[in-house]
């Protein structure tokens, strides 16, 4: 079981982003939106890891690295192309479960890594929204 946690933690939590972004290509040229989904993926997952690292510094808490970035990407892609792109939940829901199963992050810490990756993703659709209406 330890190795299906560590496949998870150390393969597939890189790996999502290796899978998400072609998926965000293939989806969002249907519709002409390649870019801005692009632009909503790279920028959601890089504010994630700002506000990590303010809760980190600010109030001394830890937020998972891993399950952060996932959730955000996974929250983005659905807003916008759509609830096929929930599947990707399923990733998020292994690399949450490895993380914790390794011990290399608490419950706490990696729910709270979803929930600013939920969170931070809503923001990447206001933001994409915003640039296609801009």
């Amino acid at each position: 079981m330890n190795g299906f946690a560590r496949l998870g933690t150390y393969v597939m939590a890189p790996a999502a982003w290796a899978l998400l972004t072609p998926i965000a290509v293939v989806f969002g040229d249907t519709s002409g939106l390649v870019w801005p989904a692009l632009f909503a993926l790279i920028g959601s997952a890089l504010v994630t890891v700002a506000v990590r690292a303010v809760i980190k510094y600010g109030f001394d808490f830890e937020i998972s690295l891993y399950t952060s970035p996932e959730s955000a990407a996974v929250t983005v892609l659905t807003l916008i192309l759509g609830p096929v792109m929930l599947l990707g939940g399923l990733l998020v829901a292994w690399v949450f479960w490895a993380r914790v199963k390794l011990g290399e992050d608490t419950f706490a810490e990696a729910s709270a890594g979803v929930l600013v990756g939920i969170l931070v993703g809503g923001l990447g659709w206001i933001g994409f929204v915003a640039l296609l209406f801009a």
